[in-house]
């Protein structure tokens, strides 16, 4: 049995509620509390469930303060799931993802030998695969949990580079040492949800559980160590997030204080002609390259913003584009679900996105 493999190599059965407050740094001030005013600018992990006969879904906030309570709704729940993100809003969208407090991944098709191979392989002297802070048996399958330091906003270019170090980390996990699934490599994206822990599996009177293996978390520098150097996340290129309060920007920065928050003055940003919108169709068409596709489209729909091309002709030019780009690599597909997810981009906030 799975369980025995998971006892075998030192995993310890914890609470749903031991992981979550691990993941999520319940207690610590970090999401939002039931109440609590919007001008703190927190986010929330987001829940989905539905009953079966539903004809449609529920999505339920988890506050910080009544976390156990709806939790406990969603684990009732014929189906429910939730992820390693928090959001902005009432709905698990893309383009409301606030922060990444864990990358999940789903590994299928794992039978005793297969899990031994892949605990083996986490103990060794030169680990091939990352060590997961947590296993969790799905049902049929297992999804490893790998906790962040510090969670990771969730900006427009590091969501772009999320998605293509998940890619890539999801392609050395999938293997035929670690799945009899091996040869259908199931890609997810960083939006991707998992079943509650402590919640309802496909198999009738089996709940997913969690088991604890590694308690130090990750960074994103040591994962990038697991994949090529093409798919590594550049830091230094990442925005960072302010580390000050209001009151301490205010004392800080007091002109910015002045524009800004009193005379709510608008984000500098910078414009360009339709011309750049076309170069840019012109660039993807002449030196596209496999890793780069969703990069491409992305800038497609924030030059779109910036020169006023309507949404509606940014997804018809996406689109044409897409049987170019999906022919770069016959291992490698790039699908409508690629396009769709990189026009999220195409938003007035990102406006201000650099040159």
């Amino acid at each position: 049995m799975l369980e025995d493999v998971l006892r075998k190599w030192g995993g310890k059965e914890v609470s749903p509620m031991d992981v979550y407050t691990d993941m999520f740094h319940l207690g610590e001030n970090q999401i939002q509390r039931k109440g609590e005013p919007k001008g703190e600018f927190k986010s929330n992990p987001l829940g989905y469930w539905k009953n079966h006969g539903d004809n449609k879904g529920h999505y339920r906030i988890l506050f910080d303060d009544d976390f156990q309570e709806t939790l406990k709704e969603l684990q009732q729940a014929d189906f429910s799931i939730l992820n390693g993100i928090t959001y902005f809003g009432r709905k698990n969208v893309q383009a409301h993802a606030s922060k990444m407090y864990a990358m999940i991944f789903d590994l299928d098709g794992v039978t005793d030998e297969t899990l031994g191979n892949f605990l083996y392989n986490c103990f060794s002297n030169s680990p091939i695969y990352p060590f997961p802070n947590y296993i969790v048996l799905s049902g049929h399958g297992v999804h490893l949990y790998y906790l962040f330091k510090f969670p990771i906003p969730l900006y427009p270019n590091i969501k772009l580079q999320l998605k293509e170090l998940k890619y890539a980390l999801t392609k050395k996990l999938w293997n035929q040492y670690t799945t009899t699934l091996w040869q259908n490599v199931q890609y997810q994206g960083i939006n991707q949800g998992f079943r509650v822990i402590g919640g309802k599996t496909k198999i009738e009177g089996v709940s997913v559980r969690a088991f604890q293996f590694n308690t130090h978390p990750y960074s994103l520098e040591q994962l990038n160590k697991y994949v090529p150097e093409d798919k590594r996340i550049d830091e230094s290129k990442l925005w960072k997030e302010s580390r000050l309060t209001l009151e301490q920007a205010k004392k800080k920065y007091p002109e910015w204080y002045e524009k800004r928050i009193i005379k709510k003055a608008k984000k500098g940003s910078w414009t360009c002609k339709v011309d750049l919108y076309n170069w840019w169709i012109k660039r993807i068409k002449d030196g596209a390259q496999v890793g780069h596709r969703y990069f491409c489209i992305m800038c497609l729909a924030i030059y779109g913003v910036k020169s006023g091309v309507s949404e509606e002709q940014v997804k018809k030019d996406a689109l044409e584009l897409l049987p170019f780009l999906n022919n770069l690599s016959e291992t490698e597909p790039f699908t409508k679900n690629d396009i769709n997810s990189a026009l999220d981009c195409f938003d007035e906030r990102y406006i201000t996105f650099p040159i």
